[in-house]
């Protein structure tokens, strides 16, 4: 018993270190330094909240969970089921919103954050992170990527005050990605008019590439929380910060 206990931990490790993660590794400092800058008991908004994985980041606030719920996956105790552009609950009403990874997901961006911005208090903090590249997923519910002059054009459209707008990971976060979905799509097998032993040596080829974009993609990953480099590639995704005005412009 003891023995197969050891297994199991060195098998967890192992997965661990070969799936880290490094968009996650930022997304979780992100989201601490989010909650690191609000009080006790400040009242934060989880817009698309989802598994509400990141609810004891803000274990010291009054952490309210929102979700569509209509994505067939696993959702954590969800306070409101909504459309986020849609949010049953009174104005001015929270000290911060997060909005992670969700942005993508909503047919009108505008009407959302104008939610967002209803709901804030002034002088309220919104934090967001969107994507620029990735795959379609959760579908159908999948419908934009997003440039950082597009995050900023909605967010102040809508009057909020773009206080940091930067890449969440850095270009070895991208090719990370880009290397493990490579490893993953790539097929092994070739069309069957291709004579036996081409074939074979064409699908050893492809399984070599395989195998090395995988180890490449983990190595990635590492180097990206090491060596975090936004100066050339383009990113993954984004992260902002935006403020409401303490004050209503009347213009």
């Amino acid at each position: 018993m003891q023995t197969f206990k050891v297994w199991k931990c060195i098998s967890k490790r192992f997965c661990q270190f070969f799936l880290f993660n490094s968009s996650r590794y930022f997304l979780h400092a992100f989201l601490e330094e989010a909650a690191r800058r609000l009080p006790p008991n400040a009242r934060v908004l989880d817009a698309g909240a989802g598994d509400c994985r990141y609810a004891p980041i803000f274990a010291h606030t009054r952490y309210v969970a929102i979700d569509f719920a209509r994505v067939n996956k696993t959702y954590g105790p969800l306070d409101v089921i909504a459309d986020l552009a849609a949010i049953p609950l009174t104005d001015a009403s929270f000290d911060a919103i997060v909005c992670t990874q969700v942005l993508e997901h909503v047919p009108h961006p505008h009407a959302v954050l104008a939610e967002f911005y209803r709901l804030l208090r002034p002088g309220g903090t919104l934090w967001i992170t969107a994507p620029l590249y990735y795959e379609e997923h959760e579908i159908p519910f999948d419908y934009y990527r997003y440039t950082q002059y597009g995050l900023r054009f909605l967010c102040e459209h809508v009057g909020f005050i773009v206080e940091e707008l930067e890449w969440l990971e850095g270009y070895w976060g991208t090719l990370s990605y880009q290397w493990r979905l490579a490893a993953y799509h790539l097929p092994l097998k070739l069309h069957k008019r291709i004579p036996k032993l081409l074939h074979a040596v064409f699908s050893f080829s492809l399984g070599t590439i395989k195998l090395a974009l995988g180890i490449a993609g983990v190595i990635a990953a590492y180097l990206d929380v090491i060596m975090r480099d936004t100066s050339r590639g383009h990113c993954k995704n984004y992260r902002l910060v935006a403020r409401k005005p303490l004050e209503e412009s009347n213009s």
